[in-house]
């Protein structure tokens, strides 16, 4: 990718930032997870480790997904996602040493349903708003 590719992606991504809703954000957190993941396996099959690629994943469900856990307001729902959380992060590592791409798929696979989760509730908040 270009340097002027890079950079538009890059302010497309604040400028999304700025307007989502906070099930978009999330939204978006997810994609960017699930495009890291992707790619680091990619380094995988082609024999390298994939290091940014897992680690920025890594950041993404710490900083992105676990640190906007409310347990006050979201009581075991909250608790269960935190636990799959951190067995995601938990699963990158093994891959990483393992260098399998199979656990890569397992983790895309495991989040994937809480995406879609996400995918709902959102749809029903914009219906809401134009009700």
């Amino acid at each position: 990718m270009s340097n002027a590719a890079k950079a538009y992606a890059n302010n497309q991504i604040e400028t999304d930032v700025l307007v989502l809703s906070p099930e978009g954000l999330i939204l978006l957190v997810y994609e960017r997870i699930f495009e890291n993941l992707r790619f680091g396996k990619k380094e995988f099959e082609m024999g390298k480790y994939g290091i940014p690629f897992f680690n920025k994943a890594s950041d993404l469900i710490n900083y992105g997904l676990l640190s906007s856990l409310d347990h006050q307001k979201g009581g075991s729902i909250a608790s269960n996602l935190e636990l799959i959380y951190k067995w995601a992060l938990q699963e990158i590592i093994i891959a990483r040493v393992q260098k399998s791409p199979q656990k890569i798929d397992e983790i895309i696979d495991t989040l994937k349903p809480l995406y879609e989760a996400w995918q709902l509730l959102s749809l029903k908040d914009k219906k809401n708003k134009e009700i």
